[in-house]
């Protein structure tokens, strides 16, 4: 009964012994295609984001080019606009419309006023520093005192 069933060629006729299944060329041509892939599929994506940075660098190059350019215009233009200010505040200028806009004139006489306060106030130090530490400061005091001279003309 057992003979039928044929145990004896078990070795040859099983599957699950088959060499070929357990085959180690075929384990490392399978790694070879998956790492194959996976390279592949790496390189693509790096050069796809090389050639992206390259597109935004040459994007981000042209707008830098056209904001030059419109700095330039706009720094000719600031200085057309100095130019054209300096002249309109010149005194030239100004006298000129004055005698001839509002009908100005030169005044005949003119007056010098000096105001010269002679307030004479204590010295007080906050602390018991000697007056001569502050010798910079007095020659700076002084020459404010001399220098509180002002000028002025009469209208008519």
């Amino acid at each position: 009964m057992y003979l039928n069933q044929d145990y004896v060629n078990l070795d040859t006729q099983s599957n699950f012994l088959d060499e070929s299944s357990y085959n180690f060329t075929n384990v490392k041509k399978q790694a070879f295609i998956i790492i194959y892939i996976f390279m592949l599929v790496f390189i693509s994506i790096s050069i796809l984001l090389y050639v992206s940075q390259i597109l935004n660098i040459n994007k981000q190059s042209s707008k830098l080019l056209n904001l030059e350019k419109k700095l330039e215009s706009v720094q000719a233009r600031n200085e057309r606009l100095e130019v054209e200010l300096s002249s309109k505040t010149s005194l030239a200028e100004v006298e000129k419309i004055a005698k001839e806009e509002l009908n100005m004139v030169e005044a005949s006489s003119k007056e010098t006023l000096v105001y010269n306060n002679q307030f004479k106030k204590e010295e007080t130090y906050v602390a018991d520093i000697p007056k001569e530490k502050f010798f910079l400061a007095q020659i700076y005091d002084k020459i404010i005192k001399e220098v509180i001279t002002v000028q002025a003309e009469s209208l008519e």
